[in-house]
């Protein structure tokens, strides 16, 4: 599966009990969705490893890397986990800055069974602002759960996005006229 936004693009590929993902250009919010949704059906499938390919990868935003974040959660609860391959020294600093540090493994070393396939597959875009801003949420929550300290970098984005998502559910709810 994957998504293509102006160059940047998602790959993605489920082989044994290992789900693959690669990044082309920055990983963004609007990738989230489908790359949480792909995450966890990854994980019904009985993945206990989501390596994440980042030497094309040139930025990650916050829910990117909360929507990461979040993964990681839930494969550690079971033992598993997730790798991110080749990050650039930005990438690093990033994950390290947002307290991540712990939860994802930066560039531990791939078994042969790890190796990254050849890849058909990319993540659709398909995601309604309610969805794209439910998922912004989520991902800076985790972040906030993973490290406490990130309320200060995220309370006022959350804030906003709280605010568009009761906007959006009171236009839903009034009756077209």
């Amino acid at each position: 599966m994957g998504i293509d936004n102006q160059g940047d693009s998602v790959e993605v590929a489920i082989r044994s009990k290992i789900a693959y993902v690669r990044v082309f250009g920055r990983g963004t919010f609007k990738v989230g969705p489908a790359l949480k949704e792909f995450g966890m059906a990854a994980m019904d499938r009985g993945c206990d490893r989501i390596l994440v390919e980042m030497e094309a990868c040139t930025g990650m935003d916050s829910t990117f890397m909360g929507t990461l974040a979040g993964l990681a959660s839930q494969l550690a609860k079971t033992g598993g986990v997730v790798k991110l391959l080749h990050a650039s020294d930005k990438n690093r600093f990033l994950i390290k800055m947002l307290g991540l540090r712990d939860l994802v493994r930066v560039d531990d070393p791939v078994s042969e069974e790890e190796r990254m396939p050849s890849m058909t597959e990319s993540l659709q875009e398909e995601t309604g602002k309610r969805q794209l801003t439910e998922a912004m949420i989520s991902a800076h929550e985790v972040l906030i759960d993973v490290a406490p300290e990130n309320v200060v970098k995220f309370k006022d984005v959350l804030s906003f996005l709280r605010e568009d998502l009761k906007g959006a559910t009171k236009s839903q709810e009034q009756p077209a006229s």
